[in-house]
């Protein structure tokens, strides 16, 4: 699929990092309790083995808790036989025996998880936001000690230049806070941020950073992934799978090279999808939007952006133009049809960092 038309999954709360009260949940079926801070593999081998239920696709669930918070009271009323995919096997003794699923695949599960991970989104974005204007900003620098005030970019862009050390643009990084204090832990601690080999003390671990071009977080490691907005718009995808699938296609500049022979590429504003890229531009036009004029007029960075910023508003369904809020595609179709709205805002609202 070309890449730049591939779906988005973008998929509301306080502009502060989550205030999780408790991270111990209640089995959907009976009183027995588990702590999912450490892990899920205990409350899902529980589920399997004792209510015969699986639960699909696990790591596409943003917030577990609030998941099985949803589901324990329809279970709890009218069995799991009313919401789930019902699979009828047969035991070693061979007696018939019936196990559940909960995938997306049923529309009321798919409408959970799509709501729970558009909350998470919001309550990033916002969070990004306020830390992209929070002049108050100060910490140390993570190698030379110097503390910097003032806007976060100073300090990344300190480490970037002056110590070789980038975490990547500092728009894309959000609970920044946090992030710095984890990573200064493990210098702390003597442990190579990239390789995670510990060291006897700070001037060897700086010289194998140094040598090695270990100067860098390690890209496998998960503990990582919450502070990569990236990480939030696809949910079951982490921050290097996605990067690596954005590296493919940034390496060519060709528009044309980006639609992929027998792949099929989705329209902006509706649900029509071709692998030809001329039919699919010609149909985006029927729209009355000025698609191929993006390849004129815009850079691959601009364009990218620009299609990001009207997936976004199509799938929050709000016009790309005057931000109005609607209730259904249909009727934000019809919103935009009826006053022409099929353009673009002012540049400075869609040219966002990335």
């Amino acid at each position: 699929m070309n890449p730049i038309l591939e779906p988005l999954t973008f998929p509301d709360r306080q502009v502060q990092e989550e205030v999780v009260t408790s991270t111990q949940c209640e089995c959907l079926f009976c009183p027995e309790m588990f702590d999912l801070q450490s892990s899920n593999d205990q409350i899902l081998a529980h589920f399997l083995l004792a209510h015969k239920l699986v639960v699909a696709d696990v790591k596409e669930i943003v917030d577990l808790k609030r998941y099985i918070d949803y589901w324990r009271p329809k279970f709890r009323e009218c069995g799991p036989k009313a919401y789930c995919f019902v699979m009828e096997t047969e035991n070693e003794n061979r007696e018939k025996e019936e196990y559940f699923m909960l995938a997306h695949e049923l529309p009321e599960d798919q409408n959970l998880r799509e709501k729970l991970q558009r909350e998470k989104l919001n309550l990033v974005l916002k969070q990004q936001q306020k830390e992209r204007k929070d002049d108050e900003f100060s910490h140390c620098c993570l190698f030379c000690r110097k503390i910097f005030t003032g806007n976060r970019k100073v300090l990344f862009d300190h480490m970037n230049f002056d110590h070789n050390f980038s975490v990547g643009l500092p728009d894309n990084v959000v609970f920044v806070e946090e992030f710095l204090n984890l990573l200064d832990e493990k210098l702390s601690q003597n442990i190579c941020l990239y390789c995670e080999k510990t060291f006897k003390d700070r001037t060897v671990l700086k010289e194998h950073m140094r040598k090695k071009i270990h100067k860098k977080i390690n890209p496998v490691n998960k503990e990582y992934d919450k502070f990569y907005l990236v990480n939030y718009l696809e949910p079951g995808k982490s921050w290097k799978e996605i990067m690596d699938e954005f590296d493919e296609y940034c390496q060519n500049e060709d528009w044309s090279d980006w639609f992929e022979p027998e792949a099929e590429a989705i329209c902006l504003f509706c649900d029509f999808q071709s692998s030809a890229p001329e039919v699919l531009s010609q149909h985006i036009t029927s729209h009355n939007f000025d698609f191929l004029g993006l390849k004129k007029n815009f850079s691959i960075y601009q364009q990218i952006k620009i299609v990001n910023y009207v997936r976004r508003q199509v799938h929050e369904k709000k016009c790309i133009l005057c931000d109005e809020q609607c209730s259904s595609r249909e009727d934000l179709s019809a919103h935009m049809q009826k006053l022409s709205h099929f353009k673009l805002p002012e540049r400075s609202i869609w040219d966002q960092s990335q």
